[in-house]
């Protein structure tokens, strides 16, 4: 009987197909250093998983993954913010799985009250390569010609800021949370977060054109998954407060 179970067991795991998703380091959405590799990594595996697809993840810079994933040993990327260029590339798919609200952060020495875009007009603002910002503030960095600097990987923004290598930063609350937590406690009492959010997005999962046929896979699942109010309020109160 054992033989039987494990025969069978063998036998579905070698059939079950398995496809190759890029992705960046973002916790606790994406992260390379938890098990489940992120809350929304386990939101694209369960998806998948209802129509006996696994996922792999495969880790590298966002922009990075994000010109990878175009190609045919992947079926996209995740996650990323809508923007027209992307959509020219990539086949979005139909359903946010994630809506972030993300805020600048400083140093408790700087002197930085955040009304409008045109409050960070002294300061110097870290972009991080290959993420995504609304346009209202490339606009206001042109117009304002407030200083930039940029950076390939989020995980550095902290350390930068407290180095004083830039002003100010730029993150999702929860991953702001989740890269503090590596912070002697002396450093995150520097920490300032500013009260207005700076903006908010939605990320998606994007499917790459010659994969299109997983789309609708991932929208039909993914409609199944949130239907559940068990799973849905898990996914909202652990990870991200999508509708």
């Amino acid at each position: 009987m054992k033989y039987i179970i494990f025969a069978l067991f063998y036998s579905l795991t070698c059939t079950a197909e398995t496809v190759h998703i890029t992705t960046g380091q973002w916790p606790p959405y994406v992260d390379r250093h938890r098990q489940d590799q992120g809350c929304t990594a386990q939101l694209i595996r369960d998806a998948f998983a209802l129509h006996d697809i696994r996922v792999r993840f495969v880790f590298m810079p966002w922009q990075r993954a994000y010109e990878e994933g175009k190609k045919s040993e992947f079926i996209g990327s995740a996650y990323w913010y809508f923007n027209e260029k992307r959509a020219s590339e990539y086949v979005y798919t139909a359903h946010p799985i994630t809506s972030e609200i993300l805020y600048f952060y400083h140093l408790n020495e700087t002197p930085f009250k955040f009304d409008s875009y045109a409050d960070l007009k002294p300061y110097r603002l870290l972009i991080n390569k290959g993420l995504t910002y609304p346009e209202t503030l490339w606009q206001a960095i042109k117009q304002y010609d407030i200083e930039t600097s940029e950076a390939i990987y989020t995980t550095k923004n902290l350390q930068l800021l407290l180095r004083q290598r830039t002003d100010i930063i730029i993150l999702d609350e929860q991953t702001g949370k989740e890269y503090a937590k590596a912070l002697p406690d002396t450093d995150q009492t520097r920490l300032v977060r500013q009260p207005k959010p700076a903006f908010i997005n939605r990320g998606f999962l994007l499917i790459n054109p010659q994969s299109k046929k997983y789309a609708p896979l991932f929208n039909e699942a993914l409609r199944k998954l949130l239907a559940d109010p068990g799973y849905l309020s898990r996914y909202q109160s652990n990870c991200s407060a999508i509708e």
